[in-house]
């Protein structure tokens, strides 16, 4: 017997963070080696993320930005234009940082809410569409946190999420 879904808010079960503003990090900080920054360029659709021309900080810098750098499980959305794209954070990216026009999904707690799962909800073209919706502008679509702490998420216990995460990721 399939046990019941339960409902809740983003807002319920993570943290919505926003990345640096412009004020944080100028152009002139990126080098040539150092700590990625992920920006909305580099999120592609289904989770995934391309960072062929990623930007990069001085340790220093991810050190004074440490609020923005990312954990395997996090999940990275642009903020700006292309809002209803997002991608997970693995293992080799934790500690990468959240650029500038972008915010991130932390789940509170993983021991019941699992990060792929969520992540893998978040790219249903329902939900992908029901976000775009709710973003504001009329030239360019916005996320803030309140609107992605608001977005519905029906989820099954950690059993279930996991065997649907490891079918969706085969």
């Amino acid at each position: 017997m399939r046990e019941t879904w339960n409902e809740y808010q983003i807002g319920d079960i993570a943290e919505v963070q926003t990345g640096p503003f412009g004020s944080q990090l100028h152009a002139k900080d990126y080098v040539d080696e150092g700590i990625p920054v992920i920006m909305p360029t580099n999120i592609l659709d289904n989770l995934r993320l391309d960072i062929t021309d990623i930007k990069r900080i001085s340790e220093n810098d991810r050190n004074r930005l440490t609020k923005y750098a990312l954990e395997k499980g996090d999940i990275v959305y642009s903020r700006r234009g292309d809002v209803e794209k997002c991608c997970l954070i693995n293992s080799h990216q934790t500690g990468w940082l959240c650029g500038t026009g972008c915010l991130f999904v932390r789940i509170k707690d993983t021991e019941q809410y699992y990060p792929h799962f969520i992540g893998y909800q978040l790219c249903t073209p329902q939900m992908r569409g029901y976000i775009r919706g709710q973003a504001v502008g009329s030239t360019m679509p916005n996320l803030n946190t309140k609107i992605l702490s608001d977005v519905p998420l029906k989820i099954p216990p950690l059993p279930e999420q996991k065997a649907i995460a490891s079918t969706l990721s085969a």
